[in-house]
């Protein structure tokens, strides 16, 4: 079968050693469908055999979009065991940013998840965008005129050859690309970060060492929610399930989330920042709608829970369980967690974007401790990652095995390691523009390593604010400060060449309740509150206590708006992974900033 050393090979052995245990879950269909190790490996084979039908040649990429489900993951290890490379394009991209990525990278066969997409894809073939495309492959069969589309199960009729199979997956070179993850475009033109077998499995076995208990065969559980284009998604949907032999539960939809958690009782989660502040606006505010009795029992066992788990980080991850913790978690703490479904849950993850300390100590009083990794898509997805045992929040923590780090005279983060993009797909300059002279790749993020080894970002070398006075500020910091106050979603802060900071500020629908009481005003709106002069005065107070008493005086927020709606992706405020996309909302509300400055 040759090199076990790619991820295509990872998904044989298991179907080998343990061909009956359960790998995937499908919750969207009428019954709950469960595909063992060896279905799986079947399948992957399948598509494999009819993509050589359909005349696919080594090292062709297949554009690939569609939600979250099995079909989407048979897809990219069919397309990688016929050696070809996957580019994934996100189901929110428009007509243009998804033509761009099929004609970047050159695809002949393009890959649907449902007849919306499909229209894209023809839209913008019929522009001439991209080339016309040989064959139109959709998860689900959908009734067309056109001859090239053909379903998942009429791609898979159509293979026959699994002698031809076999020898590309004997030839197979672990250190090829077979992935493409292109940048999610918060700033310039996506550029296709070139990934390897090698370097994802390399990363994913160096997070396993740090957090063996996540590496026992079988224990793995997952849910796969975020898009499968964004490289954190890759490491826990496929990454860490094929090194584990694990199971992945497969959620269509961000805004099933909550159900699938329950269902699924993972032992394992990934949250980018924005979902875990979403679940802790819910909590939140949960706790401030029930009993008096009960919101007093509730926050002395969260504070209890918070104190003892800040006792055990000062004395180095030494256990310490006094009888009020216990109790705490037996009358509330257990059964809080138990209703979010994370009862089970072993190891908890954020990266992706900066998280504020106050949401990682929420969730420690809560008993779950919110590990946080840094990387980029150019890193295979993570370069260093907190201690498990012992997490220092604020830092992203410490370089994984096999990964060095270090900061250039400029302030800059950069990494050397086996993980790293061989470059970005038909961009020569580009790649060069990557690395240092002596092989270092370029982060564009602004960092400090203390003398444990942590990291802590400060800032991107591109999102510096520098004002008329000329102080360098990285924003960050002080969104984070914002975002600490209970009630607020999301906070951008401006003042590039102006003579001083503002933010401009969204309230969190889920949390309005809690926002109210807070505040003394009856708004039952975003937008109500958002207009109300006794609201403003006490975000003003707010802000002042929570952010500006706690940073230097050219970094304080002099003026702010508060927006009468969420950011959204669809609005244009955020990529698919609900990052700021600075650019995009700087234009959106030129108006509104050049108001704060009137």
């Amino acid at each position: 079968m040759g090199t076990p050393e790619s991820l295509v090979h990872q998904i044989a052995h298991w179907a080998e050693t343990t061909p009956d245990r359960p790998a995937q879950h499908d919750l969207s269909t009428a019954t709950h469908l469960t595909l063992s190790w060896s279905a799986y490996w079947q399948r992957v084979q399948a598509v494999g055999r009819g993509l050589l039908a359909l005349g696919h040649e080594v090292g062709d990429a297949v554009a690939l979009l569609g939600a979250n489900r099995p079909a989407w993951v048979h897809a990219q290890f069919g397309i990688q065991a016929a050696r070809g490379i996957v580019a994934p394009i996100y189901t929110t991209s428009t007509m243009e940013q998804t033509s761009y990525i099929v004609g970047h990278a050159k695809a002949k066969i393009a890959i649907a998840g449902d007849a919306s997409l499909l229209e894209k894809l023809l839209e913008g073939e019929k522009a001439g965008i991209f080339p016309a495309l040989e064959s139109i492959i959709t998860f689900d069969p959908i009734e067309h005129e056109d001859p090239r589309i053909m379903s998942l199960d009429q791609l898979i009729e159509r293979g026959a050859d699994q002698a031809g199979l076999d020898e590309r997956l004997s030839s197979l070179d672990p250190e090829q690309t077979c992935l493409l993850i292109y940048t999610s475009g918060t700033t310039g033109t996506p550029k296709g970060v070139e990934l390897s077998h090698a370097g994802q499995l390399m990363i994913g076995r160096s997070i396993i060492s740090l957090h063996p208990e996540i590496g026992d065969p079988g224990r793995y559980r997952s849910v796969s929610y975020l898009p499968l284009c964004h490289q954190a998604e890759q490491l826990f949907t496929n990454i860490f399930s094929l090194l584990t032999g694990g199971q992945v539960y497969f959620c269509p939809d961000l805004a099933q989330i909550k159900e699938y958690l329950v269902e699924a009782r993972p032992t394992v989660f990934l949250g980018v920042p924005r979902v875990w502040e979403k679940f802790e606006a819910a909590l939140q505010a949960k706790l401030a709608d029930t009993t008096p009795a009960r919101g007093r029992l509730a926050a002395w066992a969260m504070k209890t829970e918070l104190h003892c788990f800040k006792k055990e980080m000062a004395q180095g991850g030494k256990p310490y369980n006094p009888l009020g913790r216990r109790i705490g978690r037996w009358l509330v703490i257990n059964k809080i967690k138990s209703a979010l479904g994370m009862d089970e849950l072993e190891v908890s993850v954020t990266g992706s974007a900066p998280i504020a300390v106050s949401t990682q100590e929420f969730f420690a009083s809560l008993g779950i401790k919110i590990m946080e990794a840094y990387g980029l898509s150019e890193t295979s997805g993570v370069a260093t990652v907190t201690d498990f045992a012992c997490p220092k929040f604020g830092t992203v923590g410490k370089a994984v095995p096999g990964v060095s780090l270090r900061i250039s005279d400029e302030g800059e983060i950069q990494v050397q390691g086996p993980n790293n993009t061989s470059g970005y797909l038909h961009m020569p300059e580009e790649t060069a523009e990557l690395y240092t002279e002596d092989g270092w790749l370029r982060t564009g993020d602004l960092g400090t390593i203390d003398e444990e080894g942590n990291v802590s970002i400060t800032g991107r070398i591109k999102e510096i604010i520098i004002t008329a006075g000329g102080k360098n500020v990285a924003p960050t910091e002080m969104e984070n400060h914002i975002k600490s106050i209970p009630g607020v979603g999301q906070a951008v802060v401006v003042g590039d060449r102006k003579p001083y900071l503002c933010a401009l500020i969204t309230l969190d629908s889920e949390n309005i309740a809690e926002l109210r009481q807070a505040s003394g005003c009856s708004g039952e709106e975003i937008s109500s509150l958002a207009s109300d002069p006794a609201f403003i005065t006490w975000i003003e107070g707010q802000i002042e206590e929570c952010c500006n008493k706690k940073v230097a005086r050219y970094q304080t927020i002099k003026r702010f708006e508060v927006l009468g709606h969420e950011f959204s992706v669809e609005g244009g405020e955020l990529t698919a992974t609900m990052k700021l996309r600075r650019g995009p909302i700087h234009e959106k509300y030129a108006a509104t900033i050049e108001a704060l400055y009137a």
